[in-house]
């Protein structure tokens, strides 16, 4: 863990620390791969020279011998947690997760991890919080557990990143993983937003694209149209209100948008199969 204000590590995997201090950093290799995660303030990663802002509830995942260069913005300190996995477990890792999809699809799984660099998911933040409060009078047991589960997200999120990238219509890898990091990005937003307010005008205007191309290329990575997804996240987010609350269906409805019950019925039978107050029985 480091209290730091800016640091940079170089192709040697030497970390300068430019203002600041470390507590209990060790490790044994680079490892396979590596989580960077900012507990508090915010910090830009630059990795093959594309830049990853990382804030307290956000992560990136830097592969193998890949050179990055970290800056802390906070003013008044940040406080960094990293995880150096090694080759060794990531493999395990690797081979069960690509194994399993192998079986469930009946595609060859791929033999090499890819070396990337993304934001995963929120799921996998939530996983490094509890690491990082984990302390060192902490079972081992637990400990190991969540060492674990975190190496199986960051390895679920990178598969996933690596049949995604391979979706995108461009030619050169270096373009494939800038527009990819784009495409998520708005997709990201759809979800967090439970898809109320996204248009595709501004959704393609933040990506930088053009409306057609926009819609292209998140409809040849994702299978579904921006506005489709804005539809299925209201409709998750519906899900999630009918199974942890009470509110008449009506009051959920309105909550997410729809201009009537009814409304919200018809487009959440068409995700869910069901009304949503057969759905929520």
């Amino acid at each position: 863990m480091c209290f730091v204000r800016s640091a940079r590590s170089t192709a040697n995997g030497a970390l300068f620390l430019l203002n600041g201090r470390a507590r209990a950093f060790s490790t044994r290799s680079t490892g396979a791969f590596s989580i960077k995660w900012m507990a508090h303030g915010r910090a830009r990663y630059e990795v093959d020279r594309r830049v990853h802002t990382v804030s307290a509830q956000s992560a990136v995942l830097v592969g193998q011998d890949q050179p990055y260069e970290a800056e802390f913005e906070a003013r008044s300190g940040a406080e960094s947690f990293c995880l150096f996995f090694s080759s060794t477990l990531v493999g395990e890792a690797w081979a069960s997760v690509e194994a399993g999809f192998a079986a469930a699809t009946g595609d060859a799984a791929p033999r090499a991890f890819p070396n990337v660099s993304f934001s995963p998911s929120r799921r996998l933040t939530r996983v490094l919080q509890a690491l990082q409060a984990t302390g060192p009078a902490s079972c081992e047991t637990l400990l190991e557990a969540r060492v674990l589960t975190a190496v199986a997200e960051a390895v679920s999120t990178a598969s996933r990143h690596r049949r995604l990238i391979a979706r995108v219509p461009a030619t050169r890898p270096s373009a494939r993983a800038h527009l990819l990091t784009l495409l998520e990005r708005a997709r990201d937003a759809i979800t967090e937003a439970h898809g109320v307010g996204a248009s595709l005008g501004g959704l393609a205007r933040d990506a930088g694209m053009s409306k057609f191309h926009f819609l292209r290329m998140f409809k040849a990575v994702y299978g579904l149209t921006p506005i489709a997804c804005a539809e299925r996240a209201r409709v998750d987010r519906g899900a999630s209100m009918l199974s942890q609350t009470r509110a008449p269906v009506g009051e959920i409805a309105a909550a997410l948008g729809y201009e009537s019950p009814s409304a919200f019925a018809k487009v959440f039978r068409r995700w869910r199969g069901a009304a949503p107050s057969v759905w929520r029985i």
